[in-house]
């Protein structure tokens, strides 16, 4: 059943409901009239029974199809981040009812509590890169955890939180009130060990050129190419802010980003912007 039905069958349900109720008032009305008959009096008397009869199976109907509708429906959300530092962050624009959301991340997978398998569960990546942690690490961590209950739950995977374009607008919204004709944006991402670089990165970039058309933006890596520390020199605007492509805090902030030394080496300033998790932060 799709929603158009369920909503149109619903419509109906309260329109036979409506027509049940006036078709009880009318015959009740009519019963008071002086001139009734006997026979009259007791084939309204039947109508009304039957309106009485026909409005309480319209309200079972809308019950059953209520019922069925959001069982069909019912699905639970699996958030899964990385470490124990993603694991209060929600996926951005996602509505989910608080009662069917389950948290965990990539280490506790074996001892966290997971959703019941009997409906679909809708896992959400908090990760920043498709890749090993995000696919196959991931996936066979879920099937290993469900297979010790000797359950197969429906796993829909959806795209890593990197993917999101909302990622690129909230990003844009917070930078424009700190561009300005000589600046720039240094978008620093996470190495990665896979044959072809992740798409994220140069994905969310695309996305804010097109939304900040008038501003220098650059993508560089922690230690492959492009470097980071290497894109920096090559930039036209003197003053750069570093944007990391990272959900949170950690040890690749506070030792893998361009310095303020680094900077002044090629003439440049550089503001360090906070990762990403502060924008899923920031109330809507």
């Amino acid at each position: 059943m799709n929603r158009r039905l369920f909503h149109s069958l619903l419509l109906l349900c309260a329109a036979v409901f409506a027509a049940a109720v006036w078709g009880s008032v009318s015959c009740g009305a009519r019963l008071g009239s002086p001139s009734l008959s006997p026979e009259m009096e007791v084939h309204f008397r039947g109508l009304i029974y039957f309106h009485f009869a026909l409005a309480q199976l319209s309200v079972i109907a809308a019950l059953i199809l209520v019922y069925c509708y959001h069982w069909k429906w019912k699905r639970y959300y699996l958030i899964v981040s990385y470490n124990e530092h993603g694991i209060d962050l929600n996926p951005p624009g996602i509505r989910m009812p608080q009662r069917r959301v389950y948290r965990c991340h990539l280490g506790n997978l074996d001892t966290a509590s997971l959703p019941p398998a009997g409906s679909p569960i809708l896992v959400y990546p908090m990760f920043m890169l498709s890749g090993t942690s995000s696919g196959r690490k991931l996936v066979e961590g879920l099937q290993q955890a469900y297979s010790k209950a000797t359950v197969a739950p429906q796993l829909y995977f959806q795209p890593v939180l990197g993917a999101s374009p909302w990622l690129a607008e909230a990003a844009a919204y917070s930078l424009r009130a700190q561009l300005n004709s000589d600046t720039a944006v240094l978008v620093v991402a996470h190495d990665s060990t896979l044959p072809e670089a992740p798409p994220e990165p140069a994905l969310f970039c695309r996305r804010l050129r097109e939304l900040l058309p008038a501003t220098e933006i650059a993508l560089g890596y922690f230690n492959q190419a492009p470097a980071a520390r290497g894109v920096l020199p090559q930039l036209a605007a003197k003053h750069v802010l570093v944007l990391p492509f990272l959900l949170t805090e950690g040890i690749h902030t506070n030792r893998d980003l361009p310095t303020e030394a680094d900077a002044a080496a090629c003439g440049k300033t550089i503001t360090r912007l906070p990762a990403l998790a502060q924008l899923l932060r920031v109330p809507a």
